[in-house]
């Protein structure tokens, strides 16, 4: 049975729940701290922060508790300067200062590690490589002693010296456990000495003991002057026992933000729910929120506000006042060279083929079934035949040219299909450490193609020995891998770009069918292109399946055969273009490719 909230003397409520002095760095001069006022966030016509303020201190860790929805994870982005505030739909109101300097979130995110939810780690690489990994590329100035020596203690500290050397696994791949990853993902933001520390969900499929020794971590952490803001689903009474500070929030607004040991005075003396002894306050408050009247909850925020504005806000107001003249917050963090970054982009990359190979030999041995396959279908298909040869025999020419064209559609389908399962784990992993300024988009980009050229050509070697062979082709062999190598990097190439547009590797699963499709219908390949409509015939430009199809053919047919080219619709005066578009397509796509990644990966939400 509910009970009926009552109104209580917020003086009084204040003296009792909120037993504490407030501390800020200008009082300390220790570690740094986090003010925010009045923060409200819509997107349309839904509010998702409304009217928030509160602030984190040096040497406290803060739980964050809340339903499902109800703002925690969106609080944090802003605060973090992960969330993008500006867009279509976005509107945003309030102020954010660290340590009492306001600007917007974005200036001082380097300052702030942020783990999100999901461990977005690379599978084959172990926790001390991927922390090594790390710090390469952030302390920049640091020799390799100092590096090996920040990241032994971390080990040590993170507990995860045991575990150093085994890979990080992921559903196919054993590794470490949750715990240990969670831990790495913390250690990697660590790497930095950073001013604060934001985790999002960071207990989310963790055991007890896991969970226990992870929050322990952060609050030795915490101990050392640096604020920890952890949001929490359904703490457990040992676990909840460790924080020093809570924040409620509920349906956008925070309905408390003080001392753990003052949650249960704040509710009972505000609303009048009384939290029975021997019963975890964390889930005492959850089920409240959710099984209250909201009017009822209303009334708890309200009472906290008044309670800020009193007790808090003049204080913050103060700090901010004497920070107006000091200089503007700016990132702190400094990039590693471009050299650098490439080299342990593609150090990872290649330590990440080598100890995974199922990948590479699975597309082998797809590469060698379709083309036993082909070369079964179209056997013996080639000959070496003058012009007059081919245009009498229809039949037996369109044999010939139907196994050179489903060689190049081969490639092309073969390029992208790997890429875009692949690329869903890899922007993941991206996308968390641009966000975290590791290093930037392209060297990340062209460590990726300096990888692929290697495994396309490999892949072309296979293919076009068993089809040129078993088909009979008459053309260059050599030829014929370059021409199969452009295909498989220029499909690879839209792959990517796709991959990067789309949202989830499902999207771009189902995005790959509207984007290849065309490919080869404006091909000229099945379908002459004096039958296709006058207005859509410009899309033949944009396929690259109808330039290497024909570098194929010139290659097989020579530039002798006049008439036979006259009646493919194929230009021999055109293969010089034909090589300079493809290499463009190859450039651009890339390009592009990275400027989208850089654009969505600015903002993690």
């Amino acid at each position: 049975m509910a009970v009926s909230p009552v109104k209580v003397d917020l003086e009084e409520a204040r003296e009792k729940s909120f037993r504490t002095t407030i501390s800020t760095p200008k009082d300390t001069d220790v570690g740094s701290s986090l003010e925010w006022t009045h923060l409200t966030f819509s997107i349309g016509d839904k509010k998702i922060l409304d009217d928030c303020s509160g602030m984190i201190r040096p040497g406290e860790l803060t739980a964050v508790l809340g339903p499902s929805g109800s703002g925690k994870s969106t609080l944090m982005n802003v605060l973090g300067g992960r969330q993008s505030l500006k867009g279509p739909g976005k509107t945003f109101d309030g102020a954010v200062s660290f340590n009492g300097k306001v600007e917007d979130p974005v200036e001082f995110r380097s300052r702030i590690a942020y783990v999100m939810q999901d461990d977005t780690l690379v599978a084959t690489s172990t926790p001390k490589e991927i922390l090594e990994f790390s710090a390469n590329l952030r302390l920049t100035g640091s020799d390799k002693k100092e590096v090996d020596e920040l990241v032994t203690n971390l080990l040590d500290s993170l507990k995860l010296t045991s575990c150093k050397d085994t890979v990080v696994g992921n559903e196919i791949i054993k590794g470490i456990s949750g715990g240990e990853r969670k831990r790495t993902s913390v250690g990697v933001e660590l790497i930095t000495k950073p001013e604060m520390i934001f985790l999002d969900e960071p207990l989310t499929g963790l055991d007890s003991y896991a969970a226990t020794t992870t929050v322990k971590v952060l609050k030795d952490l915490a101990a050392s002057d640096v604020p920890v803001m952890v949001t929490v689903h359904q703490p457990s009474s040992e676990i909840f026992a460790m924080f020093d500070n809570v924040l409620v929030i509920s349906e956008g607004s925070i309905v408390y933000q003080g001392p753990r040991k003052g949650l249960v005075g704040f509710l009972y003396e505000n609303g009048g729910y009384k939290c029975p002894s021997n019963y975890n306050p964390a889930d005492f408050v959850l089920y409240k929120l959710q099984t209250e009247p909201r009017e009822n909850i209303l009334a708890l925020a309200d009472a906290y506000r008044s309670s800020f504005e009193k007790r808090v806000a003049p204080t913050i107001e103060g700090v901010r006042a004497k920070a107006v003249h000091l200089p503007d917050v700016r990132s702190k963090a400094r990039v590693a060279s471009m050299r650098v970054q490439l080299r342990e982009l593609m150090k990872r990359d290649f330590r990440d083929v080598i100890r995974n190979p199922t990948v590479q030999v699975i597309k082998v041995c797809m590469t060698i079934v379709m083309g036993l396959i082909m070369g079964c279908v179209f056997f013996q298909a080639g000959a070496d035949e003058p012009e007059i040869f081919w245009l009498t025999n229809r039949g037996k020419f369109q044999s010939y040219y139907g196994a050179l064209v489903i060689t190049c559609v081969g490639a092309m389908m073969g390029s992208a299909q790997t890429t875009i399962l692949r690329y869903p784990e890899q922007r993941a992993i991206f996308v968390r450490e641009y966000a975290s300024n590791i290093y930037s988009s392209i060297p990340y980009v062209f460590s990726q193609t300096l990888l692929e050229v290697p495994m396309a050509f490999i892949e072309s070697v296979i293919q076009i020995i068993i089809a040129y062979f078993m088909i009979n082709y008459q053309g260059s062999w050599i030829l014929w891998v370059l021409t199969n190598l452009f295909i498989n990097l220029v499909s690879a190439s839209f792959a990517q770009f796709l991959g990067a547009v789309a949202n989830s590797g499902a999207q771009a699963m189902q995005f790959m069918p509207l984007l290849f499709v065309p490919q080869m219908i404006f091909s000229g390949l099945f379908t002459p292109m004096s039958q296709i409509p006058v207005w859509l015939r410009w899309l033949q430009y944009l396929s690259f399946l109808k330039y290497t199809a024909c570098l194929a053919y010139f290659n097989e047919f020579g530039f002798d055969m006049t008439l036979l080219n006259e009646a493919n619709d194929i230009h021999s005066d055109l293969v010089g273009l034909y090589i300079g578009v493809l290499l463009a397509m190859l450039i651009i796509l890339r390009i592009l490719a990275t400027i989208v990644l850089k654009r969505k990966s600015r903002f993690v939400y």
